[in-house]
């Protein structure tokens, strides 16, 4: 979740960074096509490193020689990886709004920081399938495994919120 941050606190912010925020937002292209690209960018960011994640846990374990890799095995932990990832994503879009109302990648840093703890806390009470930065935990560390259509609604929920959010906020706020 952190890392996923960065990226997309890195992919939104640069340009209040570099000063080149003015010089976006004058070109002829409307503003929803900037979160939708950033947005498919960090996509493409995240599930190369999501394969390299996998590759490389794969080839650990294989050069360790653990036993009990078989089909059924690497079918679900590819499948729980991507499961983890997709969630993970789909909460991108409220770190990016936070850095386009800030102007900075700190403030969705401290933000996706923040939420973790959070999430780590509520994933150990009754309460972290309505979290959404606890869902995903839920479902990987320590949880069944298995959750509920309404987690699933949450975490697209929050999703369509900071995408609506990010698309708001670069539409109508005062820009530089």
């Amino acid at each position: 979740l952190l890392l996923l941050a960065f990226i997309v606190a890195y992919l939104f912010g640069r340009e209040y960074a570099d000063g080149t925020a003015r010089n976006l937002l004058a070109l002829p292209v409307n503003r929803p096509w900037f979160v939708l690209a950033k947005l498919a960018v960090a996509a493409i960011w995240w599930l190369g490193l999501v394969v390299v994640l996998l590759v490389a846990g794969f080839a650990i374990g294989g050069g360790l020689g653990l036993s009990g890799l078989t089909p059924e095995v690497v079918q679900a932990t590819v499948l729980g990886t991507l499961r983890s990832a997709g969630i993970s994503f789909l909460l991108a879009p409220v770190a990016a709004w936070i850095t386009i109302a800030t102007r900075n990648c700190l403030g969705a840093l401290g933000f996706a920081l923040g939420m973790l703890l959070l999430g780590n806390l509520l994933s150990h009470t009754g309460w972290a399938e309505w979290f959404p930065w606890s869902i995903v935990l839920s479902g990987v560390s320590g949880g069944s495994g298995e959750l509920s259509w309404a987690s699933y609604l949450i975490v697209v929920v929050t999703g369509a919120a900071g995408v609506v959010g990010s698309i708001l906020q670069l539409q109508y706020a005062d820009n530089p």
